[in-house]
């Protein structure tokens, strides 16, 4: 066990420009939203109220993805998976960086298990010694590969369940008592991904089955469905390559059966009810849109947000958030784009657990952290923000906590010290693509 070297320069400057300003604490507008804050000067590159805690750094490689559970974060990379403590904000303890190729390291935990997506085949199904393969090498595997995480220090590997085009991403869908099922998305896009069983047009997910959350449960996982999701395909057309339909990520309100998916060409809306045979209940188009890649509920599930990857430069409305009512989806009720000049998008986010107003968090590549206040969902503003050129993939709110893993410098711990998240629910776990809870 070591402890990692934080308080790098630049949180240094960070914490000292925090000690020499007040804490932001603007009023609310009269619909309830909270005004954008005073920002710094340019060159520092954060609002006055966001401040950087420590940086847990893991260079060399592409971080991805976070989950939750207790004080311990599970940051994924393309080589595998980190166990972080961050029980002392300031001080972040790695506990183990489990080497076991397979990008793109989408995580998701469930009791003392972990899921890792391998979304690029594999020499073999287990970690050691696996390399990038092409799908049509025998024997290769994608898919998911499960983890004991009973000892975070020393986590073990289960075994690998193979899925069609391997996990992009993967989502825990809670289940009666312990018993979870996983939503695993992927696609027909790469060359090497194309095999026997991930051809276009593709139109479905995989449903894997885990009769509990402990180690004997991780071994018997199973895939137990692959239902049929069609939509439109643009994407497919667009890249030159045969049509196919496919969904990038898939966020689940569970208290109301209800999954959100960001699929290549456009936005769905889910009936989970029958959680191994989702009903498409709403179709999202938006002709601007480059590729749907994530989504959130807010607490109340009321309105859905949906973010566009753009890869362009920037240019409006790419590379925004888009808020729909889920009573009625059919036309957006805002899109926001970061305010700022350099190339950005937002990628991955959740929205904070607030029963009385509605405040976002998102990763955005080129543009750091940004923070949105959505309680007027017609009127979105970014009232805090963290970008000292970093290139997030996930920043996520967790339990006072903002934290963001960058794809290439590691984990950082933010605090946001503004009264718009105050009395924000703890909670015990985290997977952010799925909300268990409904806060009215």
């Amino acid at each position: 066990m070591r402890k990692i070297r934080t308080l790098v320069a630049v949180a240094a400057a960070t914490v000292a420009l925090a000690t020499a300003l007040p804490a932001a604490a603007h009023e609310p507008w009269d619909d309830g939203s909270i005004p954008p804050p005073p920002p710094a000067s340019a060159a520092d590159g954060y609002s006055r109220d966001m401040h950087l805690l420590s940086t847990a750094a893991h260079t060399g490689g592409v971080n991805s993805d976070l989950a939750f559970k207790g004080t311990l974060a599970f940051a994924g990379h393309y080589g595998g998976f980190r166990v972080i403590d961050l029980a002392e904000p300031g001080a972040p303890v790695e506990l183990a960086d489990v080497h076991c190729n397979g990008p793109q390291g989408d995580v998701t935990v469930h009791g003392d298990l972990l899921f890792l997506s391998v979304d690029t085949p594999q020499s073999t199904v287990g970690c050691e010694g696996s390399t990038n393969v092409t799908a049509k090498t025998p024997g290769a595997f994608e898919g998911i590969r499960v983890f004991d995480i009973s000892d975070p220090a020393a986590p073990r590997f289960i075994k690998g369940v193979r899925t069609d085009c391997g996990s992009h991403t993967n989502t825990l869908v809670p289940g009666e008592g312990d018993k979870a099922y996983v939503y695993v998305a992927s696609y027909p896009l790469s060359a090497s991904n194309i095999g026997p069983d991930c051809q276009p047009p593709f139109e479905h997910i995989s449903v894997i089955e885990v009769d509990g959350d402990d180690a004997a449960a991780g071994a018997g996982a199973r895939v137990v469905s692959e239902p049929t999701i069609k939509g439109v395909d643009l994407f497919g057309a667009a890249q030159g390559v045969t049509p196919f339909f496919a969904c990038h990520d898939i966020t689940v309100l569970a208290p109301k059966k209800l999954a959100a998916a960001a699929c290549l060409s456009q936005g769905q809306l889910w009936d989970i009810s029958d959680p191994l045979h989702p009903v498409v209940t709403a179709n999202i188009d938006t002709p601007d849109v480059d590729i749907w890649h994530s989504a959130a509920f807010t607490p109340d599930g009321r309105y859905v947000t949906f973010g566009d990857e753009y890869f362009g430069p920037a240019k409006e409305p790419f590379g925004a958030l888009w808020t729909y009512s889920v009573a009625d989806p059919s036309k957006a009720l805002s899109h926001l784009r970061i305010p700022r000049a350099e190339p950005n998008t937002y990628h991955n986010f959740n929205y904070v657990p607030l029963a009385d107003r509605y405040v976002l968090v998102s990763s955005a590549y080129g543009s750091g952290t940004s923070v949105v206040d959505l309680t007027n969902p017609a009127k979105p503003q970014e009232i805090g923000y963290y970008d000292m050129r970093s290139n997030q993939w996930s920043t996520y709110w967790y339990n006072g906590l903002i934290v963001a893993n960058d794809i290439s410098r590691g984990v950082d711990t933010l605090r946001f010290s503004n009264k718009a998240v105050a009395g924000a629910k703890q909670l015990p776990w985290l997977n952010p693509q799925t909300q268990d809870y409904l806060l009215d």
